[in-house]
């Protein structure tokens, strides 16, 4: 039986060398499978942390589109006010162009008027000086008439008297 024994120990040998080798096989493939597993669990969470960025970024582009969705609204609502304070801008300058044309021509007959006032006070102040003389002349022409229909009474008085002389005289003879 050691011959037996011998063998079975051979072959028990054999086995734990094929079991060890199976088993140093299975270890090495069940750290592959561990270095896989963990490279998938791995993969598969950066897989769904770019899901999660994905589906982040993708609202952000939502959002950012709404945005600038709003903002070309706005600028065109910009755009517009714009081209319309613009055409009322033009419109009132040419209104102040047309309201300075009334002003000169305003100031010109202003201007005109004055130098028309200035010749009518001068004209005044000649006819209240003529106006003044005319009537010193009338006072002294009343003054004189006055005189006169005086002298007249007089000499009617003196030719009544006269003439009451000769009567007189003309009587006594």
């Amino acid at each position: 039986m050691s011959k037996n024994e011998d063998q079975l120990e051979t072959i028990q040998k054999q086995l734990t060398a094929i079991v060890q080798d199976r088993l140093g096989a299975l270890d090495a493939v069940l750290r592959t499978t561990e270095n896989l597993t963990r490279r998938i669990i791995a993969a598969e969470i950066e897989t769904g942390r770019h899901r999660d960025q994905h589906a982040q970024l993708t609202s952000e582009l939502d959002t950012l589109t709404q945005e600038v969705e709003q903002s070309r609204e706005l600028s065109n609502t910009v755009r517009t006010r714009h081209t319309a304070l613009l055409d009322e801008r033009n419109r009132l300058r040419g209104e102040i162009e047309r309201l300075d044309r009334i002003v000169r021509d305003l100031d010109g007959q202003v201007t005109h008027d004055q130098q028309i006032q200035a010749a009518r006070e001068s004209e005044v102040k000649e006819l209240q000086t003529e106006n003044n003389s005319l009537r010193k002349k009338v006072k002294t022409l009343e003054d004189n008439i006055v005189r006169m229909q005086r002298l007249k009474e007089e000499l009617m008085s003196s030719v009544t008297g006269l003439a009451q002389q000769l009567r007189q005289a003309s009587g006594s003879e």
